[in-house]
């Protein structure tokens, strides 16, 4: 790793080596229980790198095969052109599976309902559960002695102390231009909004903690995690087909293996979404921009219920369930003879993880940082893993700060509150209604013309003042900021200066972290004897170091390694990720640049940017 702010390369050179880590037995133990038909899938991606079709598809056949099966392209037909002659034909078809497996898929149909019994490919489930070694609870990354020496003692005086904190960080005022959107304004950051939520939804990915507590202290290793800690996408296939059918659609007629995601239908309130004129004319009466939900209660049926937490992030879990689709649409647009749920899901899975590295993290941690971690970091395939609360309650939740206290969500609402973007998202405004549908070309860089493009707030200790009233919580546990220290400390994290220390990295000054504070946090900051400043808390220091050394537009060295780091051992140590794809990987889906995939690409290959 490159020496950080100042600090001695030697330093620096023994923190990376220890984090290094070599294989052992257990790791080849855990490679080889890859089940054998999960490996020999792994091994054979339809996406080989580099692959040239030398029978390419015609334009004309492609237009002909598209209204032959009523398909409707997300893209121009020149690209989905190019992306289908990137497709190489199925190696191993469908009807080289066994006879008991090719007899019970069409039996899954809804009509026929044959569960009990039917051979169901291994690969259509989550794939870190059938291989990966224990990866089921939290930890840390920290060793026992940088935390002893480093964290804040868990008493009354200090949660009082972190409650003052906390409770200053959304106090209203702070932010000073709260409506403005231009990052030359004090307080609004470079980065699109969409990043605020797409990092939600990753993070719904990789972790969920419902049994941790703020009134004791806990060791992170007896804390389950409930997520699989793998960007395998789990909260939107659930444990697949074979055992949570209520979220897909199988296919009435043709291929068997063609199941696409269920979709909900809108409560019809008038038009909404995009527009297809740049004006509030352009849009229309939306019907199935929505995700599933149960009748009666409008649960939403989806792999994980925080996804319909607020109205934007259920409308990014609805344009992930339709760009399932659109790449078996793909599939099914070129004749795929193979398993086309299991391709499906492999293309989308591996664009998406592309996306989270080359375009979120490279944004959020700078690409030093992110390639300074794929070259330290050593993961084998298959290796011991617990999710890191340094980046789980402290680094990742930078995405708190981002958050606006008003949004552009699309012609009809252009000035919606953080309120009212959890309001329209409860009953009894559900189904989401159809004039509130998003037009996510205001929050992500699509090309597409709209008045506003919403930018995230910087990544600094200023909260928006919404956080400080969470819908549906009381007391502290409104306080989203009070709440994130609080439980830092229960699980006594090591402080920044801490995690400074063992990175290499120089820590921050005094004066670097009150840096342009109000003068009432610099004195909380003072208090009890300059506590918090020789022990900052591990959020707290990484809001505090984005802010100072990179002006809120990305993370700064600790908070930067602490998230890089952790998402590069994500992927290394999962068999299917696209790190391991054997030849390795390049996207071949439609994008706005050729050999890359964006966040901005998937939602318009989703076909959520035109109406």
């Amino acid at each position: 790793m490159a020496t950080k702010q100042g600090a001695p390369a030697k330093q620096a050179s023994k923190a990376t080596k220890s984090r290094k880590r070599k294989p052992d037995k257990a790791d080849a133990a855990a490679t080889s229980q890859i089940p054998g038909p999960v490996g020999e899938f792994l091994k054979r991606t339809s996406i080989p790198k580099g692959f040239v079709n030398k029978k390419p598809m015609a334009l004309s056949k492609l237009q002909r095969r598209l209204i032959e099966m009523d398909l409707r392209p997300t893209v121009s037909i020149e690209q989905l052109l190019a992306s289908a002659n990137r497709i190489e034909p199925a190696t191993l078809t469908v009807k080289k599976l066994p006879e008991d497996v090719r007899e019970s898929i069409p039996a899954l149909k809804p009509g026929l309902r044959r569960f009990h019994g039917a051979k169901i490919p291994l690969y259509w489930f989550p794939f870190p559960r059938l291989s990966s070694a224990c990866a089921d609870r939290f930890g840390y990354m920290s060793s026992p002695a940088t935390r002893k020496a480093t964290k804040l003692p868990f008493n009354f005086a200090t949660q009082a102390l972190l409650g003052q904190l906390g409770n200053m960080m959304g106090d209203a005022g702070r932010d000073p231009n709260p409506a403005s959107d231009n990052p030359a304004d004090a307080g609004v950051s470079s980065i699109p909004a969409g990043f605020t939520y797409f990092g939600q939804f990753v993070d719904h990915d990789i972790t969920f903690d419902v049994s941790s507590t703020l009134d004791a202290e806990t060791d992170a290793n007896t804390i389950n995690n409930m997520r699989s800690p793998a960007l395998d996408l789990d909260s939107v296939y659930g444990r697949g087909p074979g055992l949570d059918p209520f979220l897909y659609d199988f296919p009435a007629s043709g291929p068997a293996t063609a199941i696409k995601l269920h979709r909900g239908t809108n409560t019809p309130t008038g038009s909404g979404g995009p527009s297809n004129n740049a004006d509030l004319s352009g849009m229309v009466p939306q019907t199935n921009w929505e995700v599933p939900r149960m009748q009666g209660t409008n649960t939403a049926v989806i792999g994980d219920p925080r996804n319909d937490e607020n109205l934007i992030i259920v409308q990014f879990q609805h344009a992930m369930l339709r760009f399932h689709n659109a790449v078996v649409d793909l599939l099914l647009a070129v004749a795929f003879a193979g398993d086309i749920f299991a391709e499906a899901k492999r293309i989308v899975t591996h664009h998406y993880q592309w996306a989270v590295v080359h375009d979120f993290l490279e944004r959020i941690c700078g690409a030093t940082a992110v390639n300074n971690a794929m070259t330290s970091v050593s993961a084998p395939i298959g290796s011991p893993f617990q999710m890191p609360v340094e980046f789980a309650v402290a680094a990742y939740r930078f995405g708190h700060s981002m958050v606006r206290d008003t949004y552009w969500v699309n012609f009809n609402f252009p000035n919606a509150t953080l309120g009212k973007v959890f309001e329209f998202n409860r009953n009894p405004r559900l189904p989401v209604f159809s004039n509130w549908v998003v037009d996510f070309n205001a929050f992500f860089d699509t090309g597409v013309p709209v008045p506003v493009h919403n930018k995230a707030r910087k990544i600094d200790s200023f909260m928006a003042n919404g956080l400080e009233s969470l819908p549906g919580f009381a007391g502290m546990m409104a306080i989203l900021a009070t709440r994130n220290l609080r439980r830092a400390l229960a699980l006594g994290l090591p402080s920044g200066q801490g995690m400074a220390n063992a990175f290499g990295i120089t820590p921050m000054t005094t004066a670097q972290l009150t840096s342009g504070l109000p003068a009432a946090e610099v004195a909380v900051l003072n208090s009890s004897g300059g506590l918090l400043l020789s022990k900052t808390p591990l959020w707290y220091y990484v809001l505090r170091e984005a802010a100072v050394l990179h002006s809120g537009n990305q993370l700064g060295p600790v908070g930067g390694s602490i998230v890089a780091e952790t998402f590069v051992r994500i992927l290394k140590r999962d068999a299917s990720s696209y790190l391991n794809v054997a030849g390795g990987f390049t996207p071949i889906l439609p994008s706005s640049t050729a050999g890359d995939f964006t966040v901005a690409d998937l939602v318009t290959f989703a076909g959520v940017t035109q109406p």
